[in-house]
C-alpha cells in the first residue's frame, strides 16, 4: 500500500533524479514503500539519492535570493512594494522556496534514517545528507525565523507541527553539521577539489557552521570554525576577481563548493550546472555581449537584472572604478562598447571572443572606435531601449563565447563554467566580522581587498565590513541577509521600487540616456519584510503554525 509523505501539508515527491544519472529502480517514489530500496541500495544508488538533493539545492540556489537586493534594478522587484510582495514575488513566491527547502530536509532524513552505512561510499552520502539538511534549515531560519522543526521522517500523526524555537532550530543546524564534519572528506590540499568532484567537504561544513553561528549572533564560535577553514591552508582566493564564474575558475581553490558543468560538447546541457545564455545574458533583442555568441535566431538572452545606479555610485565613492572587482560586476555602456574594440585587437584573433570581423568593417566605413562599439552593442540600434536599466550592465555572470559549448541549436547556449555556491572570500569576510578589528581579522580583510584591486588598510570597522561585502558579493544572494543581520535593512531598502527606468540608445549621437518614472501607489519598505510569510496552503492546513508578524 502506498503511504505518501506529507511535510507540513505539502506533498513531497522523492524525485531521485541525478545530475548525471536517473534512479529508475525506485518503484514507489515519495512513498514509505521505498524503505527496502534504501536498506538494500548499492553505492551507485546511494550516490543517486544524494545527487537528487544536490539537484534540489541547485534549483533553489540559482532561482532565489539574488534578487533580494537594493543593488539591482529588476522588473519585478521594482514594482512590488505597491502590491505587498517585495519578498514573495521576486523569488517565484515564498511558497516555492519553503516547499523546496523542506523537500531537501525530507530527502536528507530519508537517507540518514534508512540508508545502510555499510560502505565508505554510503557513509559519505549520509554525511552529505546531514550537511544538506543543515543547509536547508539555515535558509528556512533566515527566511522564516521559527519554522517547524522536522528532525525526522514524520509519521501520519505528526503532520501539523508548530513553530520551532530559535535555540532548537539553530541546534539542529549545528548538530547536523557536526555529524557532517565527522563523515565528509577533506581535499588533499591546494588544487585538490577536482579529485573529490563537485561535492561538499568537511571544510564546506565548517564554513557553513561558522556562517550559521554568526547569523545566530555567536561570534566566538563563528570565528572558531571559520579559522579552521583558513588554517587548513587548502583554500586561497582566485587571482583575478573578474574570472570568477568563468571557465578558468573551475576547481579553483576559492570554491569551497561548486556545481560542475562538464567540458564535453557531447554531454547533455540540461543535466549540467546550466549557466544558461538565455538566463544570464543581457536581452539579446536590444543589446549584444562583446565576446559572446552572436547567432541570428538563437536565444540570445532574457536577463532583466541590471545593476542600479546606487551600486555604481557606491563603487565610485570607494575608488573602485577600473579595478578587477568593478569590471567583474558592472560595466557602463561606454565600457561595454569599448570592449568590442579591445576584442578586435590582433592578440584575440585566435580566440572565440574575437570581434575584429564585426568591428573592422565599421571602422573602414568611417566610424570612430567609440561609434563602432556603441553600434555593435546596440545591435545596429534596431531596438535601442532596455527596460528597468539605469545605464549599467551586469558582468558577474558574464558568459564569454570561449566558455560556451559548441552551439548547434538553442539548447546548447550554456556555459561550461562551474557555478560556485560557497566562496573562500565569504569565509575571510565572515571571519573578519566575527573577530572585528583583530590582527587576524585584518589579515583576512586585506586579502579580499588586495584581490579586488583595492589598497590595504591598517584597521577596519563594521561599516568597512558592510561595504566590502556589498562590493564583493554583488548579486550573489547575500545582500538581504547581510543587511538584516546588521540591522540596516530598512535604510538600505528604503527606496527600492520607487521608480521604473528605461535606458535609451541614440543612433544620431551614439550615446545613452536614462528615463525614470515614479511608481504609483509605492509604499516603501515595511518592517514585516524582515521575515517571509508562511505560504497560504501551510497556514490553511496547519492550525498549529503561527504566521510571521505583519502577514
Amino acid at each position: 500500500m502506498k503511504k505518501y509523505i506529507y511535510i507540513l501539508a505539502s506533498v513531497l515527491a522523492l524525485t531521485a533524479v541525478s545530475c548525471t544519472e536517473k534512479l529508475d529502480s525506485v518503484n514507489q517514489l515519495g512513498a514509505l514503500g521505498t524503505d527496502p530500496f534504501y536498506a538494500n541500495a548499492n553505492d551507485s544508488e546511494a550516490d543517486a539519492l544524494i545527487s537528487s538533493i544536490y539537484t534540489s539545492v541547485w534549483s533553489q540556489r540559482i532561482n532565489n535570493f539574488s534578487q533580494m537586493t537594493d543593488d539591482v534594478v529588476w522588473n519585478d522587484v521594482y514594482k512590488t512594494y505597491n502590491n505587498d510582495t517585495f519578498l514573495s514575488g521576486p523569488i517565484s513566491t515564498c511558497g516555492l522556496s519553503f516547499t523546496t527547502l523542506y523537500q531537501i530536509n525530507y530527502k536528507a532524513n530519508m537517507i540518514i534514517e534508512r540508508l545502510a552505512d555499510d560502505t565508505a561510499a554510503k557513509k559519505r552520502v549520509i554525511a552529505e545528507a546531514y550537511f544538506m539538511r543543515a543547509w536547508a534549515y539555515y535558509y528556512l531560519i533566515m527566511g522564516w525565523g521559527t519554522p517547524p522543526l522536522v528532525d525526522h521522517v514524520l509519521n501520519s500523526d505528526e503532520l501539523q507541527p508548530s513553530n520551532g524555537t530559535a535555540d532548537e532550530l539553530w541546534n539542529y543546524v549545528q548538530s547536523s553539521l557536526d555529524e557532517a564534519i565527522k563523515g565528509l572528506p577533506s581535499k588533499s590540499g591546494l588544487g585538490g577539489q577536482k579529485a573529490l568532484g563537485a561535492r561538499v567537504t568537511a571544510e564546506t561544513a565548517k564554513a557553513l557552521k561558522g556562517k550559521a553561528y554568526l547569523a545566530a549572533g555567536d561570534k566566538a564560535n563563528a570565528a572558531t570554525y571559520l579559522k579552521q577553514v583558513i588554517d587548513s591552508g587548502k583554500y586561497k582566493l582566485l587571482d583575478d576577481y573578474s574570472a570568477l564564474f568563468t571557465l578558468p575558475a573551475d576547481w579553483s581553490d576559492e570554491y569551497l563548493w561548486e556545481y560542475n558543468a562538464s567540458d564535453s560538447d557531447e554531454d547533455m546541457r540540461s543535466t549540467e550546472a546550466r549557466m544558461s545564455h538565455s538566463n544570464y545574458v543581457w536581452r539579446g533583442e536590444n543589446v549584444v555581449t562583446p565576446g559572446g555568441v552572436h547567432l541570428t535566431g538563437f536565444n540570445q538572452g532574457y536577463e532583466q537584472d541590471f545593476p542600479s545606479k546606487s551600486f555604481y555610485d557606491f563603487l565610485v565613492a570607494r575608488g573602485e572604478i577600473g579595478t578587477p572587482r568593478q569590471k567583474g560586476n558592472v560595466w557602463t555602456f561606454e565600457e561595454a562598447a569599448a570592449k568590442f574594440i579591445e576584442l578586435a585587437g590582433d592578440e584575440y584573433k585566435d580566440s572565440p571572443n574575437y570581434e575584429g570581423d564585426n568591428v573592422n568593417p565599421l571602422l573602414a566605413a568611417g566610424m570612430t572606435p567609440e561609434q563602432a562599439g556603441m553600434y555593435l552593442l546596440w545591435e545596429g540600434f534596431v531596438q535601442p531601449a532596455l527596460d528597468q536599466c539605469q545605464g549599467y550592465l551586469g558582468t558577474k555572470y558574464y558568459i564569454w563565447h570561449s566558455d560556451m559549448y559548441t552551439a548547434t541549436n538553442d539548447k546548447d547556449l550554456y556555459s561550461k563554467a562551474n557555478f560556485p555556491v560557497f566562496r573562500y572570500a565569504d569565509v575571510l569576510l565572515l571571519y573578519a566580522e566575527a573577530t572585528l578589528d583583530s590582527q587576524a581579522g585584518l589579515s583576512a580583510f586585506n586579502q579580499v581587498r588586495t584581490r579586488a584591486g583595492m589598497p590595504t588598510v591598517s584597521s577596519y570597522t563594521l561599516k568597512d565590513i558592510q561595504d566590502e561585502r556589498r562590493a564583493e558579493f554583488f548579486f550573489e544572494g547575500e545582500r538581504f541577509w547581510d543587511c538584516r543581520r546588521w540591522g540596516i535593512d530598512a535604510e538600505a531598502f528604503k527606496e527600492v521600487g520607487k521608480y521604473t527606468y528605461k535606458t535609451l540608445g541614440d543612433p544620431s549621437t551614439y550615446t545613452v540616456s536614462v528615463e525614470s518614472e515614479i511608481v504609483s501607489n509605492w509604499v516603501g519598505y515595511d518592517s514585516k519584510y524582515k521575515l517571509f510569510p508562511y505560504p497560504t496552503t501551510e497556514m490553511t492546513n496547519n492550525p498549529n503554525l503561527n504566521q510571521n508578524p505583519g502577514w
